[in-house]
């Protein structure tokens, strides 16, 4: 799902911008495209998929488009108003990568508006603006630091996030038992963070801290890939992937049978008009 928000980022009139109706279009397409062949999706993403795809055959068309997620989305909210997954925090690093450059406000409106398309819990909104704009600052700066986007959240959510992500400071990864839940997956991923920081110097010992966070993430049990996932997604925006072991990166692939390379490909591509116009590389 990541890998299609990065297409649709280029697929949007050039302009790189997920915020605009025809790229959320773009992944609503692709996103059921790729539901069709997958064995697993999560229980809330797979209503949604289902769902969107019932009310565009409603309208006349085949495939859904966004708005027809977005509808999705609200009845599955309305139906169960408790359910805040964690899927949307799995992906979001892929929605801040157009927007290096642009200003934060517009990395939260693109981080809001995929989220939305299958997530609308205020929980999993706030989770996901929080997590996308620490990878942002991270590929930026090479620090990790969820506390960035805090600004960004609503007065009154600030402070139930602020005591959050101190708690995760606190404790293991295997302590967040609920990880299926967005908030949990949140924590259990900070920690897994924050239990190799400081971030060492040398390219060695960086590669160590970043197999030892993934690892604590995996072990987590429970939603433990998913875990496992948004934790790679922070550490590697601030090591780079050159941090990656060189026995994963040869068994990493994406779909629809992406490799390595098509997949450094795709993110040099996203971030193409930002390198050129920064006139600088990045380690990310």
């Amino acid at each position: 799902m990541a890998i299609v928000v990065l297409e649709a980022s280029l697929a949007s009139a050039g302009d790189h911008d997920l915020r605009i109706e025809t790229a959320q279009n773009h992944i609503a397409r692709e996103w059921y495209s790729w539901s069709l062949g997958t064995p697993d999706i999560g229980t809330l993403t797979s209503q949604v998929v289902r769902t969107a795809a019932d009310l565009a055959r409603e309208d006349g068309h085949y495939a859904p488009r966004a708005k027809d997620f977005r509808a999705a989305a609200a009845s599955a909210h309305e139906q169960l108003p408790a359910s805040a997954g964690n899927g949307s925090l799995m992906r979001v690093h892929a929605s801040v990568l157009p927007y290096l450059l642009s200003p934060e406000a517009h990395a939260v409106e693109a981080i809001e508006a995929v989220c939305r398309l299958t997530h609308v819990h205020p929980d999993t909104i706030e989770a996901s603006i929080l997590w996308g704009l620490a990878v942002r600052h991270a590929i930026l700066t090479g620090e990790v630091d969820v506390r960035v986007g805090l600004p960004h959240l609503a007065a009154q959510s600030r402070q139930q996030w602020i005591d959050r992500i101190t708690e995760a400071e606190e404790s293991t990864p295997v302590m967040f038992r609920r990880n299926g839940w967005v908030v949990g997956a949140f924590q259990a991923a900070w920690a897994a963070i924050s239990g190799i920081t400081p971030i060492p110097e040398g390219k060695f010992d960086q590669r160590d801290a970043l197999v030892a966070a993934i690892e604590s993430a995996a072990r987590s049990g429970y939603d433990t890939d998913t875990v496992a996932c948004i934790t790679g997604s922070l550490i590697g925006a601030a090591l780079g992937y050159k941090a990656v072991p060189p026995e994963w990166r040869r068994m990493l692939f994406g779909w629809p049978g992406y490799e390595l390379g098509e997949l450094k490909g795709l993110v040099e591509r996203v971030i193409a008009p930002m390198v050129h116009e920064s006139g600088e590389g990045s380690s990310a």
